[in-house]
């Protein structure tokens, strides 16, 4: 994009984003707002526009503390005016107590400039600002608050707490609307759609945020304190009250397997199995059954194991339950290996700069074959581009707010259940190669650039794809999508490497280099191809 191309927003377009935030929650999620929250949003539509933008302007930047001569923006005005009614508000503090967060607000040159004496010609930021603390500088404090107008930002949790509603996370961000504006990315257009709150009730909304809060102060703990310490911080901790709702789920699950991990490192084996066990996501029930058998309570680890086989999560924790079952104490190592060792093999010349994949690439370019590595990235694009439409649908209640870039429901078990019928019809219709191979060319040329978390916009793309069409059995294909879309998370992972073609003759193949293991989702794939008709093998590759 050239120079005069490029897209310039207007100058208050932050003041515009947060309006459109503070708006849509209060149409789309009003039932999740508290007696708190609905104070907030009268009280800043009741600043003066300047108001408005500078406290926004302060909300986008780092920390609560800020000095005045450092927050100077042309579009703002009348500052006193704005200051005054920001504080009158409750909005900020000005001059308020800042010790001794104000030495992080002063650069070093303003330090050694503010105090000749202290010698900080060779020191570090981080080390000058340690040694102040340390020092109890109390009297340096003083000197340097006379320097500037000193503000402390107020209201940030409200804030955080309507950005959440909105994202339903908490790393979300107010400039993915710019990057959206200025063409940075291209999204479908959801703007006909009809957005459904994250949240059906207060409570799942709260529960869902104080997780979300829980994870990040965990992530801060284990920089600053001891694991016991972080096990007595924790104990107290009631996780049922949260796990309780669908909506907290997703951030719950999560942060019990990080916390069911770090423990396991710290050797705190009873509260790893405790954190693990209020986890619903791989690998909790597998670290739990590793635990188990470490503490010599083989009779709990095997019906963990049982209970797997039964519900897996994944492939890879079913081949790990069944072979702990079959008394393999090595995860999958036994069954993977021997696979490999009966595999076809070739060699190839080694070449230190190219990696494995290429070089068996051109291996098979040589004997005539169109030879790529594909891996996930076919499997992935012809998913995106044969469901584009289920994956944009808003019926199924999984469309929050218009920046989102897939269903949020994409990677649980719901997203099947939900789309079973309609999936199925789909493939139905295109009960020929020829009418996939147009229902794809044609969502292609519409959507093309357009993001999609299965796709990887790339010139080869439809190439592979319509080759793929070509040589694979329908009936085989249409399985494969059928599966990943059972479970999007794994499914949509562990494919073949390569996908090799020529004439009526065509290969996946799973590159193997001495030394290389196969994962239980490899494995998975390559049985699951074979048992439907599609040429998938292991191939060892040796180097001379």
């Amino acid at each position: 994009m050239s120079e005069k191309e490029k897209i310039i927003l207007p100058p208050r377009y932050y003041q515009d984003y947060f309006n459109y935030l503070v708006d849509f929650i209060e149409k789309n999620s009003s039932h999740c707002l508290g007696d708190e929250d609905k104070l907030f949003i009268q009280s800043y539509r009741n600043l003066t526009d300047n108001a408005q933008c500078l406290f926004i302007r302060m909300l986008n930047r780092r920390g609560e503390f800020f000095r005045l001569d450092k927050l100077q923006y042309e579009e703002i005005q009348d500052y006193s005016a704005s200051l005054d009614l920001l504080s009158a508000e409750g909005f900020i503090t000005i001059d308020d107590i800042a010790y001794p967060e104000i030495f992080k607000l002063f650069t070093k040159a303003e330090l050694s400039k503010v105090f000749p004496e202290r010698n900080f010609q060779n020191m570090y930021k981080d080390e000058i600002l340690s040694m102040l603390i340390e020092d109890d500088a109390k009297e340096d404090y003083m000197t340097l608050a006379e320097q500037t107008t000193l503000i402390r930002l107020l209201k940030q949790e409200q804030v955080d707490y309507l950005k959440f509603l909105f994202f339903g996370h908490n790393y979300g961000m107010m400039t993915e609307f710019v990057i959206r504006d200025i063409g940075n990315v291209k999204l479908e257009n959801l703007d006909k759609h009809e957005f459904t709150p994250w949240f059906e009730t207060q409570n799942e909304a709260v529960a869902a945020f104080e997780l979300s809060k829980l994870s990040r102060a965990f992530r801060l703990a284990t920089e600053e304190l001891l694991p016991e310490e972080i096990s007595a911080l924790m104990a107290p901790i009631d996780w049922h009250s949260f796990l309780q709702y669908p909506g907290a789920k997703r951030t719950g699950d999560k942060l019990m397997l990080k916390m069911g991990e770090y423990f396991e490192r710290a050797m705190l084996f009873d509260e790893a199995l405790r954190y693990f066990s209020l986890s619903q996501r791989h690998p909790a029930r597998e670290r739990r059954i590793r635990l188990l058998e470490k503490k010599n309570n083989i009779a709990a680890a095997r019906e963990i194991a049982e209970a797997i086989i039964d519900n897996p999560y994944n492939a890879a924790e079913h081949l790990f339950a069944k072979d702990f079952l079959a008394k393999k104490s090595i995860r999958n190592y036994r069954t993977t290996t021997a696979r490999i060792k009966e595999s076809p093999e070739i060699s190839i010349i080694y070449n230190p700069d190219i990696n494995v994949e290429t070089m068996t690439c051109e291996h098979f370019t040589d004997q005539g074959f169109d030879a790529y590595h594909t891996e996930n990235y076919l499997w992935r694009g012809l998913f995106g581009l044969t469901f584009w439409d289920l994956l944009f649908d808003e019926s199924h209640a999984s469309f929050h707010h218009p920046l989102q870039r897939q269903p949020s429901d994409l990677y649980n078990e719901e997203f099947y259940l939900k789309r079973e019928n309609q999936l199925n019809r789909l493939l139905e219709e295109l009960k020929t190669k020829q009418r996939l191979k147009k229902h794809i060319q044609g969502n292609y040329q519409q959507k093309e650039g357009i993001a999609n978390p299965m796709i990887g916009w790339h010139e080869s793309l439809l190439p592979t794809i319509e080759a793929a069409i070509k040589y694979l059995p329908l009936k085989g294909l249409f399985s494969v999508l059928l599966q990943i879309a059972k479970d999007v998370r794994y499914n949509s992972a562990g494919f073949p490497d390569l996908f090799i073609w020529k004439e009526e003759e065509y290969h996946f193949y799973e590159i193997k280099s001495p030394n290389d293991h196969l994962s239980a989702q490899q494995l998975f794939w390559i049985d699951f191809m074979k048992e439907h008709g599609i040429k998938a093998e292991i191939l060892r590759v040796n180097y001379r």
